[in-house]
């Protein structure tokens, strides 16, 4: 899995081959508009911010033409995937106090 910061990257790129197969530009502004969402958020996405929700993801690459394991950098079949992949896997189970007394 990519940094937010590559995955940011990645999304700029992907933006921008859409404008070049195009022909014309495809500016952040116009991504939001497809997607959803503010242009200062795909803004703070290409910059490397924070990881973008699993739903946005996926309309970012489907808007920009591209699988999502190019932005992700792996092959993520669902949201369970990707939030395992961004917040390092699922928690067991807790710990209570008493049981670190032992």
């Amino acid at each position: 899995m990519y940094s937010p910061r590559e995955m940011g990257l990645r999304i700029k790129q992907a933006r921008e081959n859409r404008a070049k197969r195009s022909g014309q530009p495809f500016t952040q502004k116009m991504l939001a508009f497809k997607i959803g969402e503010t242009s200062k958020w795909v803004q703070k996405v290409e910059k490397g911010n924070f990881y973008p929700e699993w739903d946005p993801l996926n309309l970012i690459a489907d808007t920009c033409g591209v699988p999502l394991d190019f932005i992700t950098g792996e092959k993520l079949e669902s949201e369970v995937d990707y939030e395992e992949a961004i917040h390092g896997g699922r928690v067991a189970r807790t710990i209570k106090n008493e049981e670190l007394h032992v």
